[in-house]
C-alpha cells in the first residue's frame, strides 16, 4: 500500500485547477453548440444546462460540458430572447462566448459569458429555406412555384360553399383552442357548426409526426369535413420551429381537404402557412373566416332571393297582359264571327227568295223546312260557341287572380321575417354594447385601486417606469380612498418572472 503514494482527491483536483487556471485563465472562446438538459431558476437568475455536439452521421453526441450563466450571463440570454423572440431552451443550436472554469468541489464547467442572436436567427432561416427548396424539388406533383407564391393541391382546392363540418387540430388546453371555440360558437349570425377535435399538442420534441399523425386519422375518418383546421396559441418561436418541418408541410400540401391555419403569430410566416390552402394570424381570425364564409354564402342566397321575386312580380304581370289582350281578342273574333253567319244566312235567304217560281211553288215546302232547320243549326253554333267564351273569359279571369293571392303571401312571410331577424341582431348588439361596458367599467382605475392596486406619483406626473425613481425622492402614493406621500428609501430590481 506504501508503494502506491496515494494523494487525497481534493490535492488532485487542486492541481488540475491550477494547471487549467495556468492554461486558460480568463480567456474566452466563441464555440458553437446544442443546449440540452437546460432549467432555469428565476430567484437567483441562474441557468443550468449542457453543451452538446453531435454527429452529422448517427446524431449522438460526440462532445458534451456542463454549462451554467450566471447573472452576467442571464442577462445575455434575456437580451437573446427578446432579439430572436425564442426560448433558450433544449434542442437549441448557438453562438456562445464561454470561459473554462474548475472548481474542487464543482468540478469542470464552461461559463456562459455572451450568446450571438444572428447566429441563431441564421441557422433557423437557412435550414427554412433548405425545407423549401426540398419541397419543391422532391414534390412537383403538388408544389410548384408561380411568381415567387408556392402553389400546392391544397390551395387549388374549392370551399364548400358553406362550411359547417369542421375538423380542428390543436390542444384543447390551450388559450388558442378557447379563443377560436369561443369565436365561432357565438357568432352573431347564429350559425351552428359541427367540430371534431384532433387533440394534438403542439409544442415538444417529435410533434410534427403527432401533427402528420392526426392529418393522417383525418383522411382515414372517411367523414365528409368541409376544412381542416389547425391552431396554436401563440408561445415563443422555438416552438414555432415545428410548422417549419419538411414532413408536416408536405403532408399539408397535398392533403385532399381544404386547410386552414391559425397558429397565433402576427410577424412570422411558417412553410405550413405558405403550403395550406388559406392562412390566417391567430384561432380568432380563422373562426372570423370561417363565419364570413358562411355569410357571404347567406348572402347571396338572399340575393337569390330578391331575384326570384322580382323576376315573378315580372311574369305575373306580362301574363296579367297576355290574358288580358286574349280576352279582348276572343270578344272581338267571336263577335265577327256571329256577323258573318247572319251575313250567309240573310243571302242564302235571298237567294232562295229570288229563284225560279216554278222551283219556289214546288219546293216551297222543303224550302221553308230546310231554312228552319238553317235557322235552328246556327243559332245553336252561335250559344255554343257564346258558352265557351264565357267560360275560358272566367278561366282567364280566375286563374291570375289566384297566381297573384299565392305570391302576395309569400311577399307577405319574406317581410314578416325580416322584420323578425331584424329585431333578434338589434337584441344581439345591445347585449354586446352592454358586454363591452361591462369589461370598460371593470377595467377603470377605481375599480383597479379596490383590487388592491396603487398608483404612484413624482413631481405631479404619473410613474410607469421604475427607472424614474431614486433613492430620496417624494412619491405620493395613491390608494382607492386615501393618498400617502412618502421618501424612496432603497429600490431593488425584479426580473417580474414570478409575478
Amino acid at each position: 500500500m506504501s508503494d502506491k503514494n496515494p494523494i487525497k482527491l481534493s490535492d488532485l483536483t487542486k492541481q488540475i485547477e491550477v494547471v487549467l487556471k495556468a492554461s486558460f485563465g480568463m480567456s474566452s472562446y466563441w464555440i458553437i453548440a446544442e443546449i440540452s438538459g437546460h432549467k432555469f431558476y428565476a430567484n437567483k437568475d441562474r441557468h443550468y444546462f449542457e453543451f452538446i455536439e453531435k454527429s452529422e452521421e448517427i446524431n449522438e453526441p460526440i462532445a458534451k460540458v456542463t454549462g451554467v450563466a450566471w447573472s452576467n450571463g442571464a442577462r445575455q440570454i434575456a437580451f437573446f430572447e427578446n432579439t430572436t423572440g425564442q426560448k433558450f431552451t433544449n434542442g437549441l443550436q448557438v453562438l456562445v462566448q464561454v470561459r473554462v472554469e474548475f472548481k474542487s468541489a464543482y468540478g469542470f464547467k464552461l461559463i456562459l459569458v455572451d450568446i450571438d442572436p444572428s447566429f441563431t436567427l441564421g441557422n433557423l432561416e437557412r435550414k427554412r429555406r433548405e425545407t423549401l427548396l426540398k419541397l419543391v424539388n422532391e414534390n412537383p406533383a403538388f408544389i410548384q412555384i408561380i411568381n415567387e407564391e408556392y402553389i400546392t393541391k391544397n390551395k387549388k382546392l374549392n370551399f364548400s360553399k358553406a362550411l359547417q363540418n369542421i375538423a380542428l387540430i390543436g390542444s384543447p388546453n390551450s388559450e388558442g383552442y378557447a379563443d377560436f371555440y369561443h369565436t365561432i360558437r357565438s357568432n352573431s349570425f347564429k350559425y351552428k357548426f359541427t367540430i371534431d377535435v384532433y387533440q394534438s399538442s403542439v409544442q415538444g420534441a417529435e410533434v410534427e409526426k403527432e401533427l402528420v399523425g392526426k392529418l393522417i386519422s383525418i383522411f382515414q375518418s372517411n367523414k365528409k369535413y368541409d376544412c381542416v383546421v389547425i391552431i396554436r396559441g401563440g408561445g415563443a418561436k422555438t416552438d414555432f420551429v415545428v410548422f417549419d418541418n419538411y414532413l408536416l408541410a408536405r403532408a399539408v400540401a397535398k392533403f385532399p381537404i381544404p386547410i386552414i391555419t391559425g397558429i397565433g403569430h402576427h410577424k412570422d410566416v411558417s412553410i405550413v402557412d405558405m403550403m395550406a390552402h388559406t392562412s390566417t394570424k391567430t384561432p380568432t381570425k380563422a373562426a372570423e373566416f370561417i363565419v364570413a364564409i358562411n355569410r357571404q354564402f347567406e348572402d347571396s342566397l338572399t340575393e337569390m332571393q330578391k331575384g326570384i321575386i322580382i323576376k315573378v312580380q315580372q311574369l305575373v304581370y306580362s301574363y296579367r297582359q297576355l290574358i288580358g289582350n286574349t280576352n279582348l281578342s276572343l270578344i272581338n273574333n267571336s263577335k265577327k264571327i256571329v256577323v258573318t253567319r247572319k251575313e250567309w244566312v240573310s243571302r242564302f235567304n235571298q237567294v232562295i227568295v229570288n229563284g225560279s217560281v216554278y222551283c219556289l211553288n214546288k219546293l216551297s215546302k222543303d224550302l221553308q223546312n230546310v231554312n228552319h232547320s238553317i235557322v235552328n243549326s246556327s243559332r245553336k253554333l252561335v250559344f255554343s260557341r257564346k258558352t265557351n267564351l264565357t267560360n275560358l273569359t272566367s278561366q282567364l279571369l280566375i286563374k291570375p287572380q289566384i297566381i297573384t293571392g299565392k305570391k302576395a303571401s309569400e311577399m307577405k312571410s319574406v317581410i314578416e321575417n325580416i322584420a323578425t331577424f331584424s329585431k333578434i341582431y338589434l337584441k344581439n348588439m345591445r347585449g354586446y354594447m352592454g358586454h363591452y361596458d361591462s369589461v370598460v367599467k371593470l377595467l377603470s382605475p377605481d375599480n383597479i385601486l379596490k383590487r388592491g392596486f396603487a398608483i404612484l406619483h413624482k413631481d405631479g406626473k404619473l410613474l410607469i417606469n421604475s427607472k424614474e425613481i431614486h433613492d430620496g425622492d417624494d412619491l405620493i402614493v395613491e390608494l382607492y380612498n386615501s393618498k400617502i406621500t412618502t421618501i424612496v428609501k432603497s429600490k431593488q430590481e425584479i426580473d417580474g418572472r414570478k409575478t
